[in-house]
């Protein structure tokens, strides 16, 4: 009985999924525009908006550290021939 439910408010229980189905999307347009490293750095953001706790600096630097591993993991050690950023 020590714990107890937190309550989830039907409008941030809305945003949260409509921040996180936007950012597949948004995923989905810019994988092959941008590149790998501007649409994980976009999803991340984007998916951020769903929470009320989400701060911009820490938000940046997930953003960056996500990038920075899914382009070493996918890229480098496993040699998938993904752009990191289309033009380039």
């Amino acid at each position: 009985m020590g714990a107890t439910a937190t309550s989830v408010s039907a409008p941030s229980w809305v945003r949260a999924c409509i921040a996180v189905g936007g950012s597949v999307l948004i995923y989905a347009f810019l994988i092959e525009r941008a590149g790998l490293l501007p649409a994980v750095v976009a999803t991340v953001f984007v998916a951020a908006l769903g929470s009320h706790a989400s701060r911009p600096l820490q938000t940046l630097l997930l953003a960056v550290g996500l990038a920075a591993a899914v382009a070493l993991i996918f890229v480098t050690m496993l040699g998938q021939s993904i752009d990191l950023l289309v033009g380039l």
